[in-house]
């Protein structure tokens, strides 16, 4: 008997949001089937053979979660979130990978208090998950990568980079992260207020290098 999921059990199956899922459509990734008045429903059979079974380690494929990250949301309004989910996935269907979660997240690499990032360690503490698949190091971690990737070995679990990420000059994503660590320092030192009229003196002078 075939199960069919709908759109909402797909987005959390997958923590994705509504307009990846209809990107994924759009690409052939996944093809719902129609019901009288245009609902749409996925087969579970369909998603456990692109994906692989959440619950059930199949045909010894080696299970891997995947992390996005993107810094700001104007990147994410901009899809580069959307198209970074889509290259880790495509890569982990090219490796014959189980694709157990993936984990999505806006916000600084240097920000500890990272949801998602928490709740993939968190994940990888049950001992069943082999690979952790991102772009580059800077998606997990600005600082402390070494870290991280320690504690997963710690529990058989391997970090899998995609990119090896090339030597650029300060791009908007540094800055911000520039902005969040100067802004942080400034707070226990000037309180908040002087916190926020640095960071705002901050925005300018990039919007000022930015067009120079």
């Amino acid at each position: 008997m075939t199960i069919f999921l709908t759109p909402k059990q797909v987005m959390k199956k997958f923590n994705i949001t509504r307009p990846t899922l209809l990107k994924w459509e759009e690409k052939g990734i996944l093809n719902p089937i129609r019901l009288d008045g245009g609902h749409r429903r996925y087969s579970q059979d369909e998603i456990n053979k692109i994906f692989g079974s959440i619950s059930v380690q199949e045909n010894n494929k080696i299970n891997c979660v995947i992390y996005a990250r993107v810094s700001t949301k104007k990147q994410k309004d901009a899809g580069n979130l959307e198209r970074q989910i889509e290259r880790l996935v495509k890569y982990a269907k090219s490796k014959n990978y189980n694709i157990v979660e993936i984990y999505q997240e806006v916000a600084s690499g240097i920000n500890e208090n990272r949801r998602e990032l928490h709740r993939m360690l968190k994940r990888i503490e049950n001992d069943d998950i082999q690979i952790v698949l991102s772009e580059y190091k800077d998606r997990i971690a600005r600082f402390g990568y070494e870290y991280i990737e320690r504690y997963c070995k710690s529990h058989k679990t391997k970090i899998e980079l995609i990119e090896q990420q090339e030597e650029k000059p300060l791009n908007e994503e540094m800055v911000e992260d520039m902005i969040s660590i100067i802004t942080s320092f400034s707070a226990r030192l000037y309180g908040q207020k002087g916190a926020k009229n640095i960071k705002k003196a901050m925005k300018k002078m990039k919007i000022i290098d930015i067009k120079q």
